[in-house]
């Protein structure tokens, strides 16, 4: 499986579900759709410098993740979060 399709499945599954759901992808990574694209993060304490979430580029790790992310995408873990996450401006919700 390539990355694009791995996004576009995990997208697909994202916009069907409620704001706010998040796809669990390994103990320290998660996606939620932004409202344009879905977005990928690094969680956790990152130490003083990197606390809290961080963005991450998957596409440029895909190979190291490749095995893991591919067998998430046939049984994927979600869960909520009560808190907004960051949507995209480039689209609004409808």
């Amino acid at each position: 499986m390539r990355f694009d399709e791995f996004d576009a499945r995990l997208s697909r599954l994202l916009r069907a579900l409620p704001d706010g759901t998040i796809a669990e992808l390994t103990d320290g990574m998660i996606a939620w759709w932004g409202g344009a694209r879905t977005v990928y993060a690094w969680i956790g304490d990152g130490g003083r410098d990197q606390p809290g979430a961080r963005e991450l580029d998957l596409a440029d790790d895909w190979g190291q993740f490749h095995d893991w992310l591919a067998a998430w995408i046939d049984e994927p873990r979600f869960s909520t979060r009560p808190e907004k996450l960051g949507r995209d401006t480039a689209q609004t919700d409808a």
